[in-house]
């Protein structure tokens, strides 16, 4: 099991159990990411990638929203995409490969 792994785990817990704000877990995911995209395996960056991309979309201007919904994701879409990575991770941690 990758400590990564593990480190993104508790990252996106943290904002589902409501510990952190959707703003702070996505300052801290964007910034841990780009840090450290480099430095994982195939598998994981696609995990990670995928979440990225949403996160990186999340706003809470209701103008954004409107005007590109297809782009931009409000709470709980965001909320669903963190809770669908997390289940994921769980499975490769469970698993112990990445």
């Amino acid at each position: 099991m990758s400590d990564m792994v593990v480190d993104y785990a508790i990252l996106s817990d943290k904002c589902l159990g409501g510990t952190m704000s959707a703003e702070q877990f996505q300052s801290a995911y964007l910034d841990r990411f780009k840090n450290e995209s480099r430095r994982l395996d195939a598998h994981l960056f696609e995990l990670l990638d995928e979440l990225f991309g949403d996160v990186y979309s999340r706003s809470d201007n209701q103008q954004l929203l409107a005007s590109s919904p297809e782009f931009y994701l409000d709470e709980k879409a965001f909320r669903v995409s963190v809770q669908s990575a997390a289940i994921r991770m769980a499975g490769v941690t469970a698993h112990g490969t990445t």
